[in-house]
């Protein structure tokens, strides 16, 4: 397909949705290649003029040297401003070198983001990336180059060309037939979003063999991986609004059933799933198989029966803001594994390094794991001004004076002290605790659905929840409509205290005997011991 056939079919489809604006789109700008794909300027890409960096990737070279990329920005956020870079190591990731940047614009409108790296069967290094003007998933497009020496510090490059529509934020599979396979995604917008695009011909043209349907109520950034099992059969999995969902094709990947949950349980971020030489499956995600956390406790996994159980667990990094984790084996079987941390703070690029055996035993078995090795640390950049905790003046004063007491189910009541874990389903963890109110409890629930709890004793009972501003899942209104006002004490910075959208307002009602209360995602009920 030639670029102005794209062109013409991606521009009609833009003029089918309802919020598109013609005039916005008139230079298809998103289409063309990007304007600098070469060596970083220095005022522009500097690693000290980042407010924001993430999402990586990593491949190895066949004689060992290492590549990740990334995308990066001067405002502290994913917007016009990004661009993806691209690093090299050949002394084992001890130093790293940015050797490329793909920006296509500048500050222009249009934004490269969302990158993979892969070592190709044939030898060589792919540099993928996404290109679009905003977030539309459905009008982006997944572009590439590849280069034939990737054991060279500075490789001749190939020119940028955009292979498919969508964005694959995954790496590309080879199957047992020789075909090349690409996870590309329309993301939210579109039915049948997450995409299996295929190459018969060593990557020298694409063409879509089938896709998967998403929910609609599931629907996030889909970030799907494929794997093919002994069996034959292609299993996807894919990342949605509960963690991750799986669908398995019978026919190559020409159909394939709606998605449906799977037995993994994890927040909605990307993970990582791998065939491994010796033909078990490893799996690198947040937390326990069986846990949902939030964006902490990278683990790595195996599997020896396709998927059908995980065994092992070896922690890569505890740390609350790590994510994205990618990779690769190499022939001497260690594995190398690349992720974030802290995007818009410490902004840093980490890679962890191990054996299968380590991953198996839960622990350093081989003497060769080294964790949280530093890429890539950026700063400056238009950084995000610091958020002031609010005092919450109009509020009522707090009443201590009646001591009620709630219940709920199988809920359990804790002592609310620092660096309790507050949720049944997450691991966060106290950071800080309502002034005036020493020696109280809360109900450890689960962050996520539909909960109710009763007042066992009459009295004052309060809840912690951000406010409306601050974060979507606020409880704010419901407690209002429950009864329940503002107490003016400041916002407390219950967990990640960096970010807003975990600064909790303290809510109190005096509640009767045998009275509930009704909430959902999130809030926290605290009362007297």
């Amino acid at each position: 397909m030639t670029l102005r056939t794209q062109r013409m079919l991606v521009l009609s489809m833009l003029l089918m949705l309802p919020c598109f604006d013609s005039l916005a789109w008139a230079d298809e700008s998103f289409l063309k290649a990007p304007a600098h794909v070469g060596a970083p300027l220095p005022k522009d890409h500097a690693v000290t003029n980042r407010a924001f960096q993430g999402i990586p990737s990593l491949a190895v070279a066949p004689g060992g040297r290492m590549w990740a990329n990334w995308y990066a920005g001067i405002t502290p956020g994913e917007d016009h401003n990004n661009y993806v870079v691209v690093s090299t190591s050949g002394d084992g990731g001890a130093t790293w070198k940015e050797v490329l940047i793909v920006d296509p614009d500048g500050s222009g409108p249009v934004r490269a983001y969302d990158p993979e790296l892969w070592m190709a069967p044939d030898g060589r290094l792919f540099v993928f990336w996404a290109q679009a003007v905003g977030h539309g998933g459905s009008i982006a497009g997944v572009w590439c180059v590849s280069t034939d020496q990737p054991d060279s510090e500075n490789p001749t490059w190939s020119e940028p060309q955009r292979l498919t529509d969508g964005i694959m934020m995954c790496k590309p599979t080879v199957l047992s037939s020789g075909e090349w396979v690409l996870p590309a995604s329309t993301w939210r917008e579109t039915d049948e979003s997450a995409r299996m695009i295929v190459s018969e011909d060593q990557g020298k043209t694409w063409s879509l063999r089938g896709a998967c349907n998403v929910p609609v109520k599931d629907r996030q950034f889909d970030e799907h991986m494929f794997v093919e099992r002994k069996d034959g059969s292609l299993w996807m999995l894919v990342r949605t609004n509960y963690g991750i969902g799986q669908s398995v094709s019978k026919d190559r990947g020409k159909t394939w059933p709606e998605l449906t949950p799977s037995t993994i349980q994890h927040p909605s971020a990307r993970f990582f799933v791998r065939r491994l030489a010796s033909g078990n499956l490893l799996l690198v995600k947040h937390g326990p198989v069986d846990r949902r956390t939030g964006r902490s406790h990278l683990m790595a996994f195996i599997s020896s029966d396709d998927g059908a159980s995980w065994s092992g667990g070896l922690l890569l990094d505890e740390r609350g803001g790590v994510s994205y984790p990618d990779g690769q084996q190499t022939a001497d079987g260690m594995i190398h594994i690349v992720y974030d941390f802290s995007r818009t703070d410490a902004r840093q690029i980490l890679t962890a390094h191990f054996r299968e055996q380590d991953v198996a035993a839960g622990r350093d078995v081989s003497g060769d794991v080294r964790l949280r090795q530093v890429v890539s640390q950026a700063s400056g950049g238009k950084e995000k001004p610091p958020v002031s905790v609010r005092a919450n003046p109009d509020g009522v004063p707090l009443s201590k004076s009646k001591k009620g007491q709630l219940t709920g189910g199988s809920f359990t009541a804790q002592p609310f002290v620092g660096g309790v874990d507050l949720f049944t389903d997450r691991s966060y963890t106290a950071a800080e605790l309502p002034a005036g109110l020493p020696e109280v409890s809360f109900l450890k629930v689960p962050l996520d659905g539909e909960k109710t709890v009763t007042c066992e004793s009459a009295g004052t009972v309060w809840f912690l929840t951000p406010a409306p501003d601050r974060n979507r899942d606020s409880q704010s209104k419901r407690l209002i409509e429950q009864g329940f006002r503002v107490v003016a004490n400041p916002e407390i910075r219950l967990f990640d205290p960096k970010s807003p959208a975990n600064f909790c307002t303290l809510y109190q009602k005096d509640c009767s005997k045998g009275e509930t209360i009704e909430f959902g995602k999130w809030a926290i009920p605290v009362f007297y011991r």
